[in-house]
């Protein structure tokens, strides 16, 4: 057969040629990436173990601190997206007291340079005050300098000065998805770390003392060496950044961050390699695992309904979590022998422009139990260090958002925006007063394979690992059952079952509550301070572990149905019981099991809602310990705090050299508050509460108790434990009716009276010329950026001539065509002529958030047929030059355009955005009228380098002017005439009153709440906290910052400025601006969900009383506890 292209033979040669050329080029693309400046080693930069490995160490399970390994939970903290320094202290608190021991931060370069050659790290810039409240506070710090910060931020956090030098390449970014190394751009990084990383490295763990904050530092942020197998991460990029960081005295590890599961830069074993691979100490990697509809990657082709938020597929979680620890070590080298460790952990999501639902349908989306549910699943797989991302996502003030984002940057995280502890840390909470407290146990870990698990489920999909303790404490051996409800039939309650000793022996069952997508770790087989008492399983989650005197103490959970139950084995007997009930239900009993004469089934009635049990030895014996087990139901649970002496230096100090690992050591235990945090320093609890919550319960732990409980205690007897009254004094009571009826005088919204308003005059801005690339070309030579107009708004003004002829019927109709980003209002002659918006949450499309946005040939491009009002409108009409021997006369017109952008864009993971152009790419004024040549341009902004914050300004050059305002004729404040063009409004308002007679503090954070077609820019004293877009954004409610706010004592009125504008006239009715408490389901706790989430019509809805809804407030007190703590 005569040989022809198609034969076999030729295909397969084709193909193989083709193989060859795809492997030369990729061979090509990892020498490329690899770089030239291999004279910087990857032992160069490595952390000196041998010289500060006493402080600080690793090894594959964790890291070790002072000589203990240590667990390193941790949530992310954005102190530049809260503008009062203020409340950098209370967050703070709160993330303590939901059980972290660590934060992460990005350091956002652009924030602390306005301007080239300018660094500010003072006010609310001064980290090394930040880095000090956290030692203060007792929280450690992973710190995230970038320079590159993603997170949502303008420029993905570059300073605009810097993204404006068009001949850098950011990023190393030469276009999309190629990347060349660039030494001048590298200059720039290398003079913002010589900046900020002296501060840095005063605050290290690392120092002489030994008691920093600061334990690792990032670099770079999510800097893939390749991307799905495409190399694309430049090693010259990783070598300089952490040489610099070496040079600028930074001696902790250094750890990067993959954006998932890619090896990225891992240390290398093989010394023949290292001259070229270059390596960071720790490997990093991101975990985002369920994205709302709108937002995951599908959606950036194809649209999504913008109003409906589908339910997440427990399948989901498992395709990306379950094989996690088996992906990561496959990495091999030194990533066998450093943490697992997530330095972005998801906490949440963000929510965009065009979304017709808010952050509040984002927290029902994922649930209460969400982050809980990561938690547990991401330990399950053997990670010791994770950062939820976000914890507090705070406020995109003034215009530090990407365009990605709207004002609120909530995120639906533990701490809603305006401060409120969620269910959703409260259930965290939980797992993290676990880990905590078991740590000797959950830090060193392996797991067991499934054909050797010694727990089983009556109900598939309900365990997702079990894992084997390879620590040195007395419990070594203990098992842990990772118990995660993702069952098809949805079933809250099923059986656990003990694996028999022998195959003739019937299982042992225990009845196991646990809802729908929900989780917990069962301990078993462990031994507590009695050997007598050894615990097989427990089928109900154990909380705390602590100590008093002779006895081990566990706060563990009730069930919600069914009994509650563990097993046991050991010579023991129920010494003690007691419980409070709603039902008839007989008590609290140890029995024998049915199957198992060696084991005790431990089992607490259903409807029981708070008990307690004292194991103790079956021989009588006073100075044998006893398990005391405190059982308390969930709502109670919910508000549980415990106080942890985590700060191993301080115990190293103490008690010298010890042997074995320690877990955290409760010291304080309490319940019954809506917040409660115990300061160290001034032995003072310091309590928050809410109007329906009257008692705290205190139960504090040590050697030598000052006060123990009565024999009939429901507790039990023993304890170091005491009630306190809340809000029990007589000054106390005073204070809270004062603070009850302030709030439901104003929550239908503060009174606002006394309105001032004034115009922006359009002619009295100063104006530079807006050249075109060339004469027949629309587009212009410049966009805003080129100016450094990239805060707020840029206003264009255009003018042309028109060729008009009186009492002619020629087509006298003119149009302008443009092409603008992101938001435009129109305006010809002083007339309204329309708005128009281009943005598309969508890849490859007009305005597109993220990556490539199309804009050449006219993409994008609307055009708008000018009324002949506004056409008439001009000044003089009428009146222009004649031209009699035409029989007519040119006439000036005067076109503006205010336009918004949403923000820079940030250049993710491999794409070249942030230079996508804003404000007006081309204009083009057409008709047959229209005078040839008589079009030109002008451009007004505000120069972000002249600012002391380069996010703080409305783009309006009168924005602080004091000229023109008179006292507003509208009794309801604000209204929208279209052709009024942009009005400023003003008002003053007192305060809600915080302190009384000094009995307590009251917390009542405020909103502003924006109604109506219009768009807004909202200051509070002074400072640029909201942007309002109308339904071109979903927000309404506006947090008023607290530290911002001027309260009733300091009797200094708040000032409220709106700058308003908009296409339609606003309906008459209520006022457009509310200034109000935050009305939210369940606002004083009595259910036990504190969601957050805003009821916005409290007196129009049915079900706002079976919700409790109601303004959120709380009252705050100190109370003294005793030195032994």
């Amino acid at each position: 057969m005569p040989w022809s292209p198609s034969t076999p033979s030729a295909t397969t040669a084709g193909l193989a040629l083709a193989a060859c050329a795809a492997y030369g080029i990729h061979q090509y693309l990892e020498r490329r990436v690899k770089g030239t400046l291999d004279h910087i080693h990857t032992n160069d930069t490595l952390y000196d173990r041998e010289k500060y490995g006493h402080i600080l160490n690793y090894d594959k399970y964790s890291l070790i601190l002072h000589g203990q390994p240590t667990l390193i939970l941790s949530g992310e903290f954005h102190y530049w997206r809260l503008p009062d320094q203020s409340r950098w202290r209370p967050i703070l608190e709160q993330y303590r007291s939901a059980g972290l021991n660590c934060i992460r931060i990005y350091f956002h370069w652009g924030f602390h340079s306005p301007a080239q050659g300018k660094y500010i790290f003072k006010g609310n810039r001064n980290i090394d005050y930040l880095l000090s409240l956290c030692e203060e506070i007792g929280l450690y710090v992973l710190a995230a300098p970038g320079p590159y910060i993603c997170a949502e931020t303008q420029a993905g956090g570059f300073p605009i000065w810097l993204a404006a030098k068009r001949e850098i390449r950011l990023r190393h970014m030469k276009t999309n998805f190629w990347k060349e190394y660039d030494p001048q751009f590298m200059d720039y990084c290398v003079e913002y770390f010589e900046n900020i990383l002296p501060i840095l490295a005063r605050h290290q763990i690392t120092n002489e003392n030994g008691t920093g904050c600061v334990l690792a530092l990032q670099i770079e942020n999510e800097s893939f060496q390749h991307v799905f197998g495409y190399p694309i991460g430049l090693h010259d990029d990783m070598r300089v950044l952490a040489q610099t960081a070496r040079s600028c005295g930074i001696t902790v590890p250094l750890f990067t961050n993959d954006g998932f599961e890619e090896g990225s830069f891992v240390v290398k074993d093989d010394p023949h390699r290292k001259k070229k691979d270059f390596g960071i100490d720790l490997y990093g990697f991101d975990k985002y695992v369920v994205f709302t509809p709108n937002s995951e990657p599908t959606s950036w082709v194809v649209g999504r309904d913008p109003s409906h938020l589908e339910e997440w597929s427990p399948s989901t979680v498992m395709s990306e979590l379950d094989s996690m620890e088996k992906k990561v070590r496959a990495f091999g080298h030194a990533n066998s022998r450093t943490p697992i460790f997530i330095p972005e952990l998801q906490g949440g999501w963000f929510n965009h422009y065009g979304i017709q639902y808010t952050y509040d349908a984002i927290y029902r989306f994922y649930g209460d139990q969400y982050t809980r549910l990561m938690l547990d699943t991401v330990v399950s797989q053997g990670c010791t260090m994770l950062n939820f991302y976000m914890f507090y996502g705070g406020t995109n003030w003034g215009t530090i958002g990407d365009a990605d984002v709207y004002t609120s940057y909530d995120y639906s995280a533990c701490i809603r925006e305006f401060g409120l502890m969620s269910g959703r840390l409260r259930k965290l909470r939980l797992g993290l007063l676990f880990l905590q407290s078991f740590s000797d146990v959950m830090v060193r870990t392996d797991a067991v394979p499934p054909r050797s698990h010694t727990v089983k489920s009556s109900l598939a999909n309900t365990i997702c690992q079990q894992r084997r303790s390879s620590g040195t404490s007395t419990s070594s051996s203990a098992e842990l059952t990772f118990v995660r409800n993702f069952s098809s039939e949805r079933l809250n309650r099923f059986e656990l079952i003990l694996a028999p000793k022998t195959k003739r022996e019937a299982p042992t069952r225990l009845s196991c509550y646990l809802p729908y997508k929900t989780s917990f770790v069962a301990l078993g087989n462990y031994t507590t301070l009695n050997s007598d008492v050894h615990l097989v399983l427990s089928a109900t989650p154990i909380h705390i572990r602590g100590y008093s005197g002779n006895k081990e103490v566990w706060i563990a959970a009730l069930a919600e149905s069914g009994p509650t139950e563990m097993a046991f084995n050991g010579s023991m007997v129920l010494k003690e019981t007691g419980s409070q009930s709603s039902s008839t239900t007989s008590g609290i009993k140890l029995r024998t099991s049915a199957t198992d004469k060696n084991l005790r089934v431990l089992s607490v009635p259903e409807g029981t809602t708070s008990g307690h049990v004292v194991l103790a030895s079956a021989q009588e014996s006073s100075t044998r310990p006893e398990l005391h087990i405190v059982f308390l139901d969930l709502k109670t649970l919910m508000t549980l705090y415990c106080y942890y002496d985590n700060r191993h230096v301080a115990r190293k100090n103490q008690e010298g050299t010890s042997n074995g690992i320690k877990a955290s050591t409760p010291q304080l235990v309490t319940w019954g508050s809506y917040n409660t945090l115990y300061s160290p320093h001034s032995k003072v609890l310091i309590v928050d509460s809410t109007e329906s919550e009257h008692q705290l319960h205190v139960l504090s732990f040590g050697s030598s108790p000052s006060h123990v409980t009565v024999e009939n205690s429901i507790y039990g007897s023993g304890l170091q434990y005491q009630a306190y009254p809340l809000k029990g004094s007589e000054s106390m009571k005073l204070d809270l009716k004062t603070t009850s009826l302030w709030v439901q005088l104003n929550e239908k919204g503060i009174y606002l009276d006394n309105w001032e308003t004034r115009a922006t005059d359009f002619l009295a801005l100063e104006w530079k010329d807006c050249p075109r690339l060339s004469s027949s070309s629309g587009r212009f030579k410049y966009v805003a950026m080129d100016y450094h107009f990239t805060s707020g708004h840029v206003i264009y003004r255009g003018r042309f001539k028109t060729l008009e002829q009186q009492g002619s019927k020629a087509d006298q109709r003119v149009w302008i065509k443009v092409n603008i980003r992101h938001r435009m209002t129109a305006y010809v002659n002083g007339v309204c002529i329309g708005s128009h918006m281009v943005y598309s949450r969508q890849l490859l499309t007009p305005g597109a958030k993220m990556g490539l946005d199309p804009n050449i040939f006219g993409l994008g491009s609307h055009e708008i047929l000018i009324p002949e009002e506004a056409l008439a409108a001009s000044v003089g009409h009428g009146q222009g030059m004649s031209h009699a021997d035409k029989g007519c006369y040119d006439q000036e017109h005067e076109i503006v355009l205010v336009i918004d952008s949403f923000g820079l864009s940030r250049q993710p993971f491999v794409v070249d955005d942030i230079r996508n152009p804003r404000g007006l790419i081309s204009a083009r004024v057409r008709g047959k009228t229209v005078v040839k040549g008589t079009e030109s341009w002008q451009i007004s902004g505000i120069d972000v380098r002249t600012l002391d914050q380069a996010c703080e300004s409305t783009g309006f050059q009168d924005e602080h002017s004091e000229d023109g305002w008179k006292k507003s004729l509208s009794m309801s404040g604000p209204v929208v005439q279209p052709d009024d063009g942009v009005t400023w409004w003003r008002a003053r308002f007192a305060g809600p009153p915080t302190t009384h007679r000094g009995a307590a503090v009251a917390n009542i954070p405020l909103c502003c709440r924006m109604e109506g077609e219009f768009s807004a820019m909202i200051i509070l004293n002074g400072v640029l906290v909201g942007r309002y877009f109308g339904s071109d954004s979903p927000q309404r409610d506006f947090y008023l910052m607290d530290g911002l706010v001027h309260k009733a004592e300091s009797e200094q009125l708040n000032e409220i400025k709106v700058m308003i504008y908009g296409a339609a006239v606003t309906k008459a009715g209520g006022p457009l601006i509310r200034i109000l408490p935050w009305m939210v389901e369940d606002a004083q706790g009595q259910l036990g969900q504190w969601s957050g989430n805003v009821f916005a019509a409290k007196e129009q809805n049915e079900k706002a009383g079976e919700m409790q809804v109601g303004s959120f407030w709380t009252m705050r007190e100190l109370f003294p506890v005793g030195s032994e703590i």
